[in-house]
C-alpha cells in the first residue's frame, strides 16, 4: 500500500510540474455545461407541455417524443464513429479528438433548440405532428455531438481524480443553475394569468414558448463556446476509429455495463418528469408553485455542492451515492403519503411537498458528482484490464439504450395520462381535468421517482472500484503512461 501511495504522489507531483488544470480551464468548463445545459433547458421539460398545448393529444404527442428517437439508433453510432476518427494531436490538446466537435456545432445546436418550439401555422394537427417531428429529428443530431463529446471530455480532461472531482463540481454548479432557469418558465406563465387560473395563459400563449426558447438558446450559445479552451490530457496507447471494435471494448467495461443498468428505473422517473407541469397547473391549479419547488430545492443543492470535493475526499464516492439516493426515495415516499393525507391543494400539504422535496436535494448535487466520477474510474479501469479506451462510443452505445428508456418514457406518460382521463387542450380553450385525473398526475410525480431511485440504488451496493484496488488502477496506468512517453521521446 506504501508503494502505491508513493507512485500516487509522484504521478501527482508530475503533473504539477508537466501543468495541471489551469484556472481557464476550470472556469471554461463550468461555462460550457452552463451553456449546453441553458440551450437544452426548455427542450428538456417542456416538450409534452408545449405539444397539448398547440392541440396535440396527450398520446400523439408522446408517439412523437418516441418514434423520433428511433432515429438515435441509426444516427448515434454513425455520430461516435465520426468522433472517433478524429486525429489525435497531443502537440494540440484544444484540437483533440473530440474537442474538435464541441464548439462549432454549438450554434447548431442552439438553432435547433428553438425550431422544436415553433407552432407550425396550419390547422391540421397531422401536419403539426409531422412538423414537430421533424423539428425533434434534428435537434437530437445536434445534441448527440455535442453532448458525446462534451461527456467524453468529462474523462479525458485529466487522469486525476481530485482533478475530475473538482471540474465536475464546478460544472455541475453551474449545471445546477441552469436546472433552476426553467422554474422562471412556470412563474412567467403564472404572471400571465387571470386571477388564479394558470391555463388560458398558458394557452394564450403558446408562441411564448418560442420566444423563451429563443431566450434560452442565446444565453447558452455564447458560454457554449468557450468549449475551445479545454484540453484532452489522457491519452490511451490503443484507440480504434473502427465502431464496432469499440463497441467490442465498451462490452468489456463490466463496471460500467454495471452502473448503466441504473438508468433502466428511470422510466418510472422519466413519466414524472413529464408529469411535473401538468400536476401543478391541472391538479394543484397552480404553475407558480413548481417555481417554489424548484427555487427551495436549488438552493441547498447549490450550498452542498461546493463541499463535494471536501465529502468525496473523506468519503467514497459509491457510499455518497446509495446514502443520497435513499434519502431521496424516503422523502418522495413522505410527499406521497403525508402531501396525499393533507390534499396537494392545501397550503400545509404544498408545505410539506416543499419541505421533503427541498431535503431530498440536499446531497442530491454530490450525487451527481460522485455518480460520475464511478462512471468516470470505469474507463481507467477497462484500459488497466484491456489496455484499450473507447470514450465516445461507449457514452453513445450506452446512451442508446438510456435514450431509448427516455423516448419510451412521454409515450408512457401519454398513455397513462390518457387512461386517467387526461383531455388536451384545444387551442385557446382552457380544460378541467377530472378529480381522478388530477389524483393520478399527483402519483406521477411522486411514487414514481421514489420507486425508480430505490431500484437504481442496487448497482451501487456491487460496484467495487474504489479504494485499495482504485489506487492500484492508477498507480499502474501512472507507470504504463510514463513508459510509454519516454518511448515516444526516444523514438522521435
Amino acid at each position: 500500500m506504501g508503494k502505491i501511495n508513493d507512485i500516487l504522489s509522484q504521478v501527482r507531483q508530475r503533473e504539477h510540474e508537466e501543468g495541471r488544470l489551469s484556472v481557464k480551464e476550470y472556469i471554461s468548463f463550468a461555462l460550457t455545461q452552463f451553456g449546453l445545459g441553458s440551450i437544452g433547458a426548455v427542450p428538456g421539460g417542456q416538450r409534452m407541455l408545449f405539444y397539448t398545448s398547440i392541440g396535440i393529444p396527450a398520446t400523439q404527442a408522446g408517439l412523437i417524443m418516441t418514434t423520433s428517437g428511433i432515429w438515435d439508433l441509426f444516427s448515434d453510432p454513425v455520430v461516435a464513429t465520426i468522433i472517433d476518427r478524429g486525429k489525435l494531436d497531443p502537440k494540440r490538446p484544444n484540437r483533440g479528438k473530440f474537442t474538435r466537435w464541441l464548439a462549432p456545432m454549438v450554434p447548431f445546436f442552439a438553432m435547433a433548440s428553438v425550431l422544436m418550439f415553433i407552432n407550425p401555422p396550419v390547422n391540421s394537427i397531422t401536419a403539426k405532428i409531422v412538423f414537430c417531428f421533424l423539428a425533434y429529428f434534428i435537434f437530437e443530431v445536434f445534441s448527440t455531438f455535442v453532448n458525446i463529446s462534451f461527456q467524453t471530455m468529462r474523462v479525458v480532461m485529466s487522469p486525476l481524480q481530485d482533478e475530475r472531482s473538482n471540474y465536475i463540481t464546478f460544472g455541475n454548479i453551474s449545471g445546477l443553475l441552469t436546472g433552476a432557469l426553467p422554474g422562471l418558465i412556470p412563474l412567467a406563465f403564472s404572471l400571465l394569468a387571470e386571477g388564479n387560473d394558470a391555463q388560458p395563459a398558458m394557452l394564450r400563449a403558446s408562441s411564448f414558448f418560442t420566444v423563451i426558447a429563443i431566450f434560452f438558446a442565446v444565453l447558452g450559445m455564447v458560454p457554449a463556446l468557450f468549449s475551445k479552451h479545454l484540453k484532452e490530457r489522457v491519452f490511451a496507447p490503443k484507440r480504434s476509429d473502427r465502431f464496432f471494435e469499440n463497441v467490442r471494448t465498451f462490452f468489456k467495461n463490466r463496471y460500467f455495463l454495471l452502473l448503466w443498468t441504473s438508468n433502466i428505473p428511470n422510466l418510472l422517473a422519466g413519466v414524472s418528469w413529464v408529469a411535473a407541469p401538468f400536476f401543478f397547473i391541472y391538479s394543484v391549479g397552480d404553475f407558480w408553485w413548481q417555481t417554489v419547488v424548484w427555487t427551495a430545492s436549488g438552493v441547498p443543492t447549490f450550498l452542498v455542492m461546493l463541499l463535494s470535493p471536501l465529502v468525496l475526499k473523506r468519503f467514497q464516492p459509491r457510499t455518497v451515492s446509495i446514502f443520497s439516493r435513499l434519502l431521496n426515495a424516503g422523502c418522495k415516499l413522505g410527499v406521497f403519503f403525508i402531501t396525499g393525507a393533507l390534499g396537494y391543494t392545501t397550503i400545509p400539504g404544498l408545505i410539506v411537498l416543499v419541505a421533503l422535496f427541498t431535503l431530498s436535494s440536499i446531497p442530491s448535487g454530490i450525487q451527481g458528482i460522485a455518480d460520475d466520477i464511478c462512471n468516470i474510474n470505469t474507463f481507467d479501469y477497462t484500459e488497466w484490464k484491456t489496455g484499450e479506451r473507447a470514450e465516445a462510443t461507449t457514452f453513445v452505445v450506452g446512451g442508446m439504450f438510456s435514450k431509448a428508456i427516455n423516448h419510451l418514457a412521454p409515450l408512457i406518460a401519454g398513455v397513462l395520462m390518457a387512461r386517467a382521463g387526461f383531455v388536451s387542450a384545444a387551442e385557446g380553450v382552457s380544460v378541467t381535468q377530472a378529480p381522478h385525473t388530477r389524483d393520478a398526475l399527483f402519483a406521477f410525480y411522486t411514487i414514481f421517482p421514489a420507486i425508480a431511485v430505490l431500484l437504481g440504488t442496487i448497482p451501487y451496493f456491487l460496484y467495487k472500484l474504489q479504494g485499495p484496488m482504485f489506487d492500484q488502477v492508477q498507480a499502474d496506468l501512472a507507470e504504463r503512461r510514463k513508459i510509454a512517453k519516454e518511448s515516444d521521446i526516444d523514438e522521435s
